[in-house]
């Protein structure tokens, strides 16, 4: 009995195995005929969550250009919208003396340089703030209300000149500046108010396809106003910053240029190529990189003002 019943036991196992065998068969080609997404492992899909592109900010919270700029407590926020306000800060009376203009263009802000001509360094730092990507434009001298006390310097525009002498004038500076994509001018407070030489200016900018900054040395002043009905790109000074050489006035000024920069969405500043500007736009340049405001070349606020008029 028992050698006959393990006979048989060992008989069926064969059996066993090849109905084991057909069941495992149809089990896998019934997991196979299931939709791709049935099968996908649920630790699959995570993975595959967790490696998908987000859509991230361009500015990290943390990171410091991210911060609000440093209020003094006087300055009102504006939304101006998803453009961030901006700014021009243009450095004037650049090519007597290369350290402070150098010092300057060191700041890693897109400051914008105007050169006047005919001077010992007007050729060398024209190139070399043109090279190293700093926007450059002509500083014109321009009789002053004070002259001859106050003397603008070789190749003035003056009150006498004819047209055709103002135009020359003009042309030659430029020559001397061919970096230069704008102008505006030096002094001038004499000038500026007078049509007739302000049309004789802006005819030659207008026919150099250049953009003109009234630097609003005077408050009767036509020049800016000429310039957008001639079709010239242009703008104005919103601030001086260092009418006066003291480092705590002019980071005042700094402060009051951001702030019109904030109730209007733009504005210009104006300083000059001297040390004492330097070493307060240097202690600034906090204020200067914030992300609430952008600082920009001022062909930039040219063109702005330019779409504004037609």
């Amino acid at each position: 009995m028992t050698r006959a019943g393990g006979s048989r036991h060992a008989a069926a196992w064969p059996i066993i195995a090849l109905a084991l065998l057909v069941l495992l068969s149809i089990g896998l080609l019934e997991y196979l005929d299931r939709p791709a997404a049935r099968r996908r492992p649920v630790v699959a899909e995570r993975h595959h969550g967790r490696e998908r592109p987000r859509k991230e900010s361009p500015i990290p919270p943390s990171h410091p250009d991210a911060r609000p700029i440093e209020s003094s407590g006087e300055e009102d926020w504006v939304d101006t919208g998803d453009e961030p306000p901006r700014v021009a800060i243009v450095i004037d009376d650049v090519g007597f003396e290369e350290g402070p203009a150098l010092d300057l263009a060191r700041l890693g802000v897109p400051l914008t340089f105007a050169i006047l001509p005919f001077q010992a360094h007007t050729r060398s730092l024209a190139t070399r703030l043109h090279a190293s990507g700093r926007e450059v434009i002509l500083h014109l001298p321009m009789e002053p209300q004070a002259y001859p006390e106050r003397n603008p310097g070789e190749g003035a525009v003056s009150e006498g000149m004819r047209p055709s002498e103002i135009a020359d004038t003009v042309r030659r500076a430029l020559d001397d500046v061919p970096e230069a994509v704008g102008v505006n001018n030096h002094m001038g407070s004499r000038v500026t108010g007078d049509p007739v030489v302000m049309r004789a200016v802006l005819e030659v900018v207008r026919d150099r396809r250049l953009y003109f900054l009234d630097s609003r040395t005077t408050s009767e002043t036509v020049a800016y106003d000429m310039a957008r009905d001639m079709g010239i790109p242009a703008m104005e000074r919103s601030v001086f910053l260092d009418d006066r050489r003291e480092a705590s006035y002019i980071e005042g000024q700094v402060r009051e240029l951001l702030k019109k920069a904030r109730e209007r969405g733009t504005a210009v500043g104006i300083g000059h190529a001297d040390r004492v500007t330097a070493a307060a736009l240097r202690r600034c340049a906090g204020l200067l990189r914030s992300g609430e405001v952008r600082i920009v070349p001022a062909s930039e606020l040219a063109g702005l003002d330019r779409r504004g008029s037609d």
